[in-house]
């Protein structure tokens, strides 16, 4: 099958919220009579709602788009398809729901606009039936010595995209359930230190979205940096591991107290320098991590691995064998090496750079 018609009809069982209501209105030309299909690939894109006939695209944006480098991807994309004759509407999530008028109108507006590309589509597309009718459509044959991995998470829609898009095929399923404590945080603390993003859930669930400007925050890992900055808290310190953080507060603020935010599976490096070096800390465990063992009856090219619990949860019943194991940083890798030799590390602490492992290496071994 087609990678990018897999890609399609794996998003379509994705949608957002909004469109989902969307498609509610085009589907079955409730529209204009216009006939849109959801998740259509189209050139080297998926679009999320695309009428042939007219040459219609509408997309629907979510936060991420407002980013930098998304925003700018988003322009190109569009710059390209307008090229091409194709008019391109985009909304944000949001109109779907407090402005759909505002969306009809400009479907409205875009079928006025493409009244000629419609003559010209209609010929065309009739070109394309007769040849059909006159010729076999060729058997789709799937690739040989594609690869497979499994993930031990859920991946995005986005991430599993890349994957798709490099012909590996992939299994996925979360080895690891969290289970946030309802605990008081002491008030008295303005220095946070948060090792994963699942603790700043926790904080976030018992804390005042109003006091937040008052903590200032320590962590490790990009994303959780992110969501701590998109959340309103000032980051003072991002590292890429639990060591270099615990050196960074022996070195910088020594004088100063911290609340360490943690799980139960917790590793020892960090509380251990700080208590080495004197640092008055207080460890609340904010919520829990549980394994969820399940077993796999085949083999894996590649297991990805996001932490040193994911691995223990997902070798209680399955072994690694010869299967490579792509891992998120050095700590994880630790655990790894318990069970194999065959270990590659993300160059960053990112789902993402986990994915980009997986391609290249077996793009170098295909």
């Amino acid at each position: 099958m087609n990678k990018k018609i897999q890609i399609a009809r794996l998003l379509r069982k994705e949608q957002t919220k909004a469109e989902k209501k969307l498609w509610r209105y085009l589907r079955n030309r409730n529209f204009e009579n216009l006939k849109f299909r959801r998740q259509h690939p189209l050139k080297e894109y998926i679009v999320d709602f695309f009428c042939e006939e007219y040459g219609i695209v509408i997309e629907l944006d979510g936060e991420y788009h407002n980013e930098i480098n998304q925003a700018k991807k988003d322009e190109l994309r569009d710059l390209h398809l307008t090229e091409l004759g194709y008019i391109v509407i985009r909304f944000e999530n949001k109109v779907v729901f407090e402005q759909v008028d505002v969306l009809f109108q400009a479907i409205e507006n875009a079928k006025k606009k493409q009244h000629e590309f419609s003559i010209a589509r209609k010929q065309q597309l009739k070109k394309r039936s007769n040849i059909r009718k006159n010729h076999l459509s060729p058997t789709l044959s799937s690739s040989r010595g594609s690869k497979t991995v499994l993930s031990t998470k859920i991946l995005t829609p986005s991430q599993k995209e890349l994957l798709l898009n490099s012909g590996i095929g992939f299994v996925e399923y979360n080895a690891l359930e969290f289970e946030f404590l309802d605990i008081a945080i002491p008030p008295d603390y303005s220095n946070l230190i948060f090792t994963s993003k699942n603790a700043v859930k926790a904080f976030l669930r018992q804390s005042d979205d109003s006091n937040v400007l008052n903590f200032h925050a320590y962590c490790v890992g990009e994303k959780t940096k992110s969501f701590l900055e998109e959340k309103g808290l000032k980051v003072v310190k991002m590292a890429q591991n639990a060591s270099e953080l615990g050196h960074f507060i022996v070195k910088n603020h020594r004088n100063e107290r911290f609340i360490f935010l943690s799980g139960n599976q917790r590793r020892l490096e960090l509380p251990e320098l700080l208590e080495k070096n004197n640092i008055r800390y207080k460890e609340v465990q904010v919520y829990n991590t549980h394994l969820r063992p399940k077993k796999f009856n085949r083999v894996f090219d590649g297991v990805l691995f996001f932490s040193p619990s994911g691995i223990r949860s997902c070798l209680q019943e399955n072994e690694i064998g010869n299967s490579w194991a792509f891992c998120i940083g050095a700590t994880t890798s630790l655990e790894a090496k318990k069970h194999t030799s065959q270990i590659i590390i993300a160059n960053k602490p990112t789902v993402e750079n986990v994915l980009v492992q997986v391609i290249k290496h077996f793009k170098q071994h295909d």
